[in-house]
C-alpha cells in the first residue's frame, strides 16, 4: 500500500509539472508559428523591398532645368543685367530610354520580386517542418519520461526498503546492488531524455517567437494521421516535389532572371537621347532664339562589355545550379520515400508485439515479486525488459512521425 500511495503521488507531482505548462495541439502550434515567427516577419521585409525596386525601376529620371544669367556687362558697366536689354538663357532637357532598358529594368526589378516570395515559402516550408517534427518528438520523450517515472518510482521505493533490511542482514547485497544498477540505468534513461526535452522545447520557443513553455498535447487525430496507410511510389512524390518545391522553383526563376539580366546589360549599351528645349534671349543667332537639343553618347570605347560577359557568366551558372537543384531533389525523393517505408513496416512489427495483457503481465510480475513468488534475477530482468520495449515503442513512434513529415518537405505536400 505505501509503494502504490507512492507512485500516485509521484504521477500527480510529473502530471502537475506538465499541465503547469501550457498544453496546446498541433494545429494551435502551427497558428502560432504563422503568427509570431520572427524569422518570418523578417522575410516578409525582403519581399516588401523588392516590390519597392519595382517602383523605382517604373521612375524615368528626372529633367534637367538650366539657367545663363548675367554677371557682369562691360559694355553698360552693369552687374546682373537680366532685363529686356540684358542677356539671359534657360534650358530644360530630358533623358529619353532608348533600346527598352527600362522595360528590362522593370522585367528584372518584377523577377526579383518573385525570387523574394519563393525564399520565403522555402522559408516557411523548412520552418513548419522544424516544428512538425520538434513538437512530435517532444511528444514521445515525454511520454517516455512518465513511463519511466513510474518505474523510478517504484524502484525509489525498493532501493530504500532492501537498503534497510540489507543493514540488518535479512536479504543479500547483491540483490540491493541489481536494483541500484538497475534504478542508475533508467535514472541515466531519464536524463537523456530530459535533455532531448529541453532542446526540443527550446527549437518550439524560437519557432513560436515567444519564451513560453507549452506541452505538447496533440489531439488523436493529429497522431492518427501518421499512421494511416497510403500507397506511394517514387514516381508520384517526384512529380510532387517537381511540382512544388520552392526551392527548385526558386532555382528555375533565378535562371529566368539571370536571362532578364542580360537583356537589361545588353540594352543598356544602346546609348540614351538627351532632348531639350533651350531659350536665349541675345545670345544666339537672333534675339529670343528658340531651339531644339539634342545630345547622345557616344560608344566608342565603353559598350557595357564586362557586365554583359558577367551577365552571361552568372546565367550559365544558374543553369548548372538548377540542374544540381533537380537531380538532389530526385535523391531526396527516393532516400525519403525508402526510410519512410523503413519506418512504416518497423513500428508496424513493433507495435504488434504490445496488447492490452502487456500491462497486466507488468502488474503481476510485480505483484508475485513482492510477495516473494519470483527472484530479484528475474524481476530485474522483466523491468529492463519491460522499459526498453516502451522506449522502443515511443522511440520508433517517434521515427515514423519525423519520416512523415519528411515526406511532406520533400514533396512540399499534405500527405500527412
Amino acid at each position: 500500500m505505501r509503494i502504490l500511495l507512492f507512485i500516485i503521488f509521484l504521477s500527480l507531482v510529473h502530471s502537475f509539472f506538465a499541465f503547469s505548462q501550457t498544453s496546446i495541439t498541433l494545429r494551435q502550434a502551427e497558428q502560432l508559428f504563422l503568427k509570431n515567427n520572427l524569422e518570418l516577419l523578417a522575410a516578409q521585409f525582403n519581399i516588401s523591398a523588392a516590390q519597392a525596386q519595382v517602383i523605382q525601376a517604373r521612375l524615368w529620371a528626372n529633367p534637367i532645368f538650366s539657367a545663363e544669367l548675367n554677371a557682369v556687362n562691360p559694355e553698360q558697366n552693369r552687374t546682373f543685367d537680366i532685363g529686356k536689354s540684358g542677356q539671359k538663357a534657360f534650358e530644360i532637357e530630358q533623358l529619353i530610354y532608348l533600346g527598352g532598358k527600362k522595360r528590362n529594368e522593370i522585367n528584372f526589378a518584377k523577377s526579383n520580386v518573385e525570387l523574394a516570395e519563393l525564399l520565403f515559402v522555402d522559408l516557411l516550408r523548412n520552418l513548419r517542418f522544424q516544428l512538425r517534427s520538434s513538437f512530435c518528438a517532444m511528444y514521445y520523450d515525454n511520454l517516455s519520461v512518465r513511463n519511466l517515472d513510474v518505474q523510478l518510482s517504484l524502484l525509489d521505493t525498493l532501493v530504500q526498503a532492501y537498503a534497510a533490511q540489507a543493514q540488518k542482514g535479512n536479504v543479500p547485497l547483491k540483490d540491493l546492488v541489481r536494483l541500484q544498477s538497475l534504478y542508475l540505468n533508467l535514472r541515466n534513461e531519464r536524463n537523456d531524455l530530459i535533455n532531448n526535452i529541453l532542446e526540443e522545447q527550446k527549437q518550439i520557443q524560437v519557432l513560436l517567437g515567444t519564451s513560453k513553455a507549452f506541452f505538447p498535447a496533440p489531439e488523436n487525430s493529429e497522431l492518427a494521421t501518421y499512421q494511416k496507410d497510403i500507397s506511394l511510389t517514387a514516381n508520384i512524390l517526384l512529380d510532387s516535389a517537381l511540382q512544388n518545391r520552392p526551392d527548385l522553383k526558386f532555382a528555375q526563376k533565378a535562371t529566368q532572371s539571370a536571362e532578364l539580366l542580360l537583356r537589361w546589360q545588353k540594352s543598356l549599351a544602346v546609348p540614351d537621347l538627351n532632348l531639350g528645349l533651350a531659350y536665349d534671349q541675345r545670345g544666339g543667332a537672333f534675339n529670343n532664339q528658340i531651339s531644339l537639343t539634342l545630345g547622345i553618347l557616344l560608344p566608342l570605347w565603353n559598350r557595357n562589355q564586362s557586365n554583359i560577359q558577367l551577365a552571361k557568366v552568372q546565367l550559365e551558372q544558374n543553369k548548372i545550379l538548377q540542374n544540381q537543384q533537380e537531380i538532389q531533389i530526385q535523391n531526396q525523393v527516393s532516400t525519403t520515400l525508402a526510410q519512410y517505408i523503413e519506418a512504416k513496416s518497423n513500428y508496424q512489427k513493433i507495435s504488434g508485439f504490445f496488447s492490452e495483457n502487456f500491462e497486466q503481465v507488468y502488474k503481476g510480475t510485480v505483484d508475485n515479486f513482492q510477495r516473494g513468488n519470483i527472484s530479484m534475477l528475474e524481476f530485474t530482468d522483466f523491468m529492463e525488459s519491460y522499459q526498453q520495449n516502451l522506449l522502443q515503442l515511443n522511440k520508433t513512434q517517434k521515427i515514423l512521425t519525423n519520416s512523415c513529415e519528411q515526406l511532406n518537405w520533400v514533396s512540399h505536400s499534405s500527405i500527412f
